[in-house]
């Protein structure tokens, strides 16, 4: 029996295939576990009262429950500041596509009214007189701010909002 290099070529193929294969699954799992990773710091940011860039805000002051105190969370230079700085946008002007109740892709630019946090919808009218829509957040495919046409995400925009009103002590 003579076993020659010719035999051992498609042996050799697969094993290269399977390796090459491991080794991209590997770098995969190590990409989408530091992606994932980002997003928990992210979110873990948001809900310790960070207000990220691509949620819509409005500069003002903090509105205290407790009068001329001011909470602890706050940095010592915003302290000792005149107190303007970014705060979230609970009514913001979002162009939105989402999916009806009967799965229809719609398209709208909703002024927003109301945000409820508990039952996760948003509630505003539109361009329109009458035209008044509650759209639960789940149903919501993507959120651009009006004005500037830049992404946000709804569920990032969600957490900012409880934790500004847990701040203000209206949760």
């Amino acid at each position: 029996m003579n076993v020659g290099p010719a035999q051992w070529q498609l042996p050799m193929a697969l094993l290269t295939i399977a390796l090459l294969f491991g080794i991209a699954m590997w770098a995969w799992r190590r990409v989408a576990g530091r992606r994932d990773a980002e997003r928990r710091i992210a979110a873990a940011r948001v809900r310790s009262g960070h207000v990220p860039l691509e949620i819509p805000t409005v500069r003002g002051a903090v509105a205290t429950g407790s009068g001329d105190s001011v909470p602890d969370t706050l940095p010592e230079w915003f302290i000792q500041g005149k107190g303007e700085h970014a705060v979230v946008d609970e009514t913001p002007r979002i162009r939105l596509r989402y999916l009806d109740s009967h799965d229809r892709k719609h398209e709208c630019v909703l002024q927003v009214e109301h945000l409820d946090v508990q039952k996760k919808t948003v509630l505003g009218h539109g361009d329109l007189p009458g035209d008044v829509r509650k759209i639960p957040l789940h149903r919501i495919t993507s959120a651009r701010i009006a004005d500037s046409g830049q992404r946000f995400n709804v569920d990032t925009w969600l957490d900012a909002v409880r934790v500004a009103r847990r701040r203000r002590g209206q949760l």
